[in-house]
């Protein structure tokens, strides 16, 4: 598929001038290792990086497989940007497959690497497998800084640390409230149009398992077409967003949500069915994922695929199975998330999720600017530290101003809640929910965060800022 020719979107240009401006560069010195979506936002992202000063042939990316656009890895490779061919897995053995796959990501890098002059490894993670698959040797020989981009990633850190700085993306404010209603609003739209011909799914129970950023989205989107929302959070103490109070359902457990609901979305980011499974379901239920990998179902498809009925279409990546435990059951393109079910070089339109390549390219820029303290002996290379409330309210900023030019109704299309959208125009909401707090036992890196705000509150622009726009085309060689 072809697509229009781009230039660098909105919300990394402004980021990458203010970055400029502030006289902010990767320098050839650095190495991007990333875990990345091939999809035109990724290009967008490398190119910001590459205005930056990070060397084309410096940078090693691996996909995911339900997510490859094979026109974006071609784009990518023609400009010299080593991607790293993904190994189709079976059913339900994802992560091994794309352990497997980080691996020769890694052995890519280290081998290339060692031929170049090379002091410092930027890791983009999604997952957490990057960080954690590190070789020990590349550790000493350079030094690391991550972002992670998914709580499950974040969630593998709690029990795996890695072994340097990782900076919480992840648990943004940005992305834990203003980035769901983007994944889910596609989620539900790819649903409608693939599984269900282009009927909207009304006057059905649906299931949510985790209230999470994306959870809490689709539960709104989801009512907003009059369905009847239940969910089901493990934690017993969770927020309910006040705009979904009085609205959805809470239940008991995961055997009750599938009792009750024909639809269940697996949104908890973790794997809600170890050691859980065999439930009682409705028969007849359909299960569709809002993470990554096949976390949210892995052991049921693990069970389905000892049964005798076991089938899976090649049109759709559907596993049916009619003798499951509690009779027929349905789980939708082989448990991955299904927004990115079209294998199109979009889920959610580029133009819309530049919030989070935004986001991103934020979250290097800091880690970067980390490294650079930590060999002066202002800082010390480990724990996860949060993305600056700064530099995040930057990018929302600008974010919000490309919707206005655009003309996107973010409440009537996205179900945004209106005072979120307004609230977070103050800086402070940004402080107040981001992830990791201040705590006894994590004091953020202040000098690090300095910067960052003095990078993107400043007024006065560099002469280069002023008379420069970056504007790459993404499409050409």
């Amino acid at each position: 598929m072809t697509k229009p020719q781009m230039s660098l979107l909105d919300v990394t240009r402004e980021l990458t001038q203010r970055a400029r401006a502030a006289y902010f560069k990767f320098g050839d010195d650095t190495a991007v290792v990333a875990i990345q979506h091939m999809l035109w936002q990724t290009i967008d992202l490398f190119e910001a990086l590459t205005a930056l000063g990070v060397r084309r042939e410096n940078i090693f990316a691996l996909g995911k497989v339900y997510s490859n656009s094979p026109t974006v890895i071609s784009t990518l490779r023609n400009r010299g940007i080593t991607v790293i061919e993904n190994s189709p897995p079976t059913a339900g053995e994802f992560d091994r497959t794309f352990e497997h796959d980080v691996n020769r990501l890694w052995e890519t890098a280290r081998r290339t690497l060692a031929q170049r002059r090379i002091r410092h490894i930027l890791i983009l993670d999604d997952g957490g497998k990057c960080a954690t698959s590190m070789p020990p040797d590349l550790l000493s020989r350079y030094t690391v800084a991550g972002v992670e981009q998914t709580s499950f990633g974040i969630f593998v850190f709690e029990e795996t640390p890695p072994p340097f700085t990782v900076l919480s993306w992840a648990r943004s404010a940005v992305k834990l409230q203003i980035g769901g209603p983007l994944f889910s609003h596609c989620l539900l739209a790819k649903l409608q149009s693939h599984h269900l011909g282009g009927r909207v799914l009304t006057g059905e129970n649906i299931g949510i398992i985790g209230l999470g950023s994306i959870g809490s989205a689709l539960a709104n989107l989801t009512r907003r077409q009059h369905n009847r929302v239940f969910f089901y959070d493990p934690d017993p103490n969770h927020h309910v967003p006040l705009y979904l109070r009085d609205r959805i359902t809470r239940v008991d457990s995961l055997e009750e949500l599938l009792l009750r609901c024909a639809y269940v979305f697996g949104c908890s980011g973790r794997q809600p069915f170890r050691n859980q499974w065999p439930l009682r379901y409705r028969p007849g239920i359909k299960l569709f994922s809002g993470s990554g990998g096949d976390h949210e179902f892995g052991p049921i498809i693990s069970d389905l695929k000892s049964r005798r009925h076991f089938q899976l279409s090649p049109a759709t990546l559907d596993i049916h199975c009619d003798d499951g435990p509690a009779g027929p059951i349905l789980i939708a393109f082989l448990g991955y998330p299904y927004n990115f079910v079209a294998r199109d070089v979009e889920a959610v339109p580029t133009s819309v999720v530049q919030i989070e390549t935004g986001g991103l390219l934020a979250g290097l820029i800091q880690a970067q600017t980390h490294l650079r303290l930590c060999e002066d002996g202002r800082a010390t290379n480990r724990g996860i530290q949060r993305v600056s409330p700064a530099l995040q309210r930057f990018v929302f900023a600008a974010w919000l101003k490309a919707m206005q030019r655009q003309q996107i109704d973010l409440l009537e299309v996205y179900g945004y809640d209106p005072p979120l959208l307004e609230t977070a125009r103050d800086r402070w909401w940004f402080v107040r929910n981001s992830e990791p707090r201040p705590s006894e036992t994590y004091d953020p890196n202040w000098i690090a965060e300095a910067a960052m705000t003095r990078m993107v509150e400043e007024q006065q622009r560099s002469h280069f800022g002023d008379q420069r726009k970056f504007e790459p085309d993404l499409c050409s060689p």
